[in-house]
């Protein structure tokens, strides 16, 4: 019976036969030609060849190795390393797996050991290493990438397989494996193998591996650097209207298992901040789409999780409420407090009318169209920049046209109070009318016709 997997089995010996590490394995033969290997933090997606190269490492330099898993080692385990590595002669590698799950004290304890150069401290780890180790610990490693490998490589390593053992595969459920793998060599080796198992004596075919592959999921940790990479994407899929990218993420995230809570908090984010105003239905809309994911739970919210999704990313957008916040915080920060007007301070208690507080105020709703200064004197005229786009400038000019239309072919239109109601300067008004004109949605012979 054979011991080990098969990744085992095919673990290469030498950096000349790590496969896609190119730039990795260049800096790699500079420590060896040199006979120097200063502490070191490989990162990389699984099963892209960090522990192999640390095992390739230790042997090149005929140390001894120590491996640890951060999640079940303690202080006392690296002290008393540390402590057998400063009475030794022999060069000591210690390997810290999954380092980015150490806590600060266990990342504290390991200062001084690389400091001093009493072992040499080698690291792996998925996540990213400037969010995963402190500052001082990094300051004293150096981070090397690894790439995932990319199909060609794997699918060329799982032939190589099938010579050694040998396997009989058919070529295209080779080349599935290697699509379906994410860049895991590891993780395609055991495919292989537990797929060769089911076959027995007859060649592997495509049912069986992706019988095997039915639980593998998309790369997705929900807790590390694939996690935000995705919910960026998505936000700026969205942001940017382009439905077919939103909805390749959106179903990238549900198939990652992501949870759909975080889905749908990313499409309230989104309606409010980037479409806002332009379309208020937006936020409706998405907001129930967080109900429906709260009353139905997968995979049921998918559907409206979709509807959402497409809602959002075809809406005009605006980001007026995010720039208007914005302004009004630097307005703040750039002067003094300016004193409330008086005639809007409160005058509902005695003596009010004495210090002159709500002298002058008019009720708005029995004078509405008399103006009256709201702001503070000093920054009576202060504004932020109004950046509304033309979807949202023509989507809402077709609503209130509708309503000046509506009983009617042709109409003379207010101008000044259709800008109003878009908060649009007249000129930016007139210019979108006349596109309209030009485009044969308006005709205008002294009034206007709706033709849209």
């Amino acid at each position: 019976m054979r011991t080990g997997s098969l990744a085992e089995r095919m673990r290469p010996q030498n950096l000349e036969a790590v496969l896609g590490q190119d730039d990795a394995i260049q800096l790699l033969k500079g420590f060896v030609a040199k006979n120097f290997l200063p502490n070191l933090v490989f990162f990389g997606p699984p099963g892209c060849g960090k522990t192999t190269l640390c095992l390739i490492l230790a042997e090149t330099f005929k140390a001894r190795f120590e491996a640890m898993n951060a999640t079940s080692c303690s202080v006392k385990d690296i002290r008393a390393f540390g402590d057998l590595a400063r009475q030794s002669m022999v060069p000591h590698i210690l390997f810290m797996d999954e380092i980015h799950r150490l806590n600060k004290s266990q990342q504290d304890v390991l200062l001084p050991y690389t400091e001093k150069g009493t072992f040499v401290l080698i690291g792996s780890t998925t996540e990213n290493p400037f969010f995963a180790l402190n500052k001082a610990l990094r300051s004293r490693v150096q981070l090397v990438k690894l790439d995932a490998c990319n199909p060609q490589q794997i699918e060329s390593a799982l032939l190589a397989a099938c010579e050694t053992e040998p396997y009989s595969v058919e070529p295209e459920a080779l080349a599935w494996i290697a699509q379906r793998v994410n860049g895991d060599l590891r993780l395609a080796y055991s495919v292989l193998e537990a797929s060769a198992a089911m076959a027995g004596s007859l060649a592997v075919t495509l049912d069986q591996v992706s019988f095997c592959l039915r639980s593998v999921r998309m790369d997705h940790d929900r807790a590390g650097d694939a996690h935000y990479d995705v919910a960026s994407a998505f936000q700026k899929s969205l942001r940017g209207s382009d439905e077919v990218a939103a909805m390749y993420y959106l179903k990238r995230f549900l198939e990652g298992g992501e949870d759909p809570r975080f889905i749908a908090r990313r499409l309230l984010v989104t309606a409010s901040e980037d479409v806002g105003n332009a379309d208020p239905m937006a936020f409706v809309i998405a907001g129930h789409a967080f109900r429906a994911v709260e009353v139905l739970g997968l995979p049921e919210c998918q559907i409206p999780l979709a509807q959402a999704t497409l809602y959002v990313a075809r809406a005009p957008k605006s980001n007026e409420s995010v720039t208007a916040l914005g302004f009004m915080g630097e307005l703040l920060q750039s002067r003094p407090l300016d004193p409330v007007p008086s005639h809007l301070r409160d005058a509902h208690y005695q003596g009010a009318e004495q210090l002159g507080h709500g002298k002058g105020y008019i009720y708005s709703h029995n004078q509405p169209d008399v103006k009256q200064r709201f702001l503070p004197e000093g920054i009576a005229h202060q504004h932020w920049q109004k950046n509304q786009s033309p979807a949202l400038n023509r989507k809402r000019l077709h609503e209130l046209l509708d309503q000046v239309f509506a009983n009617q072919e042709w109409a003379e239109l207010d101008i000044q109070d259709l800008a109003q109601k878009m908060g649009l300067e007249v000129a930016h008004l007139r210019k979108e009318l006349n596109e309209m004109v030009q485009q044969g949605e308006l005709e205008f012979k002294r009034v206007f016709k709706k033709k849209f």
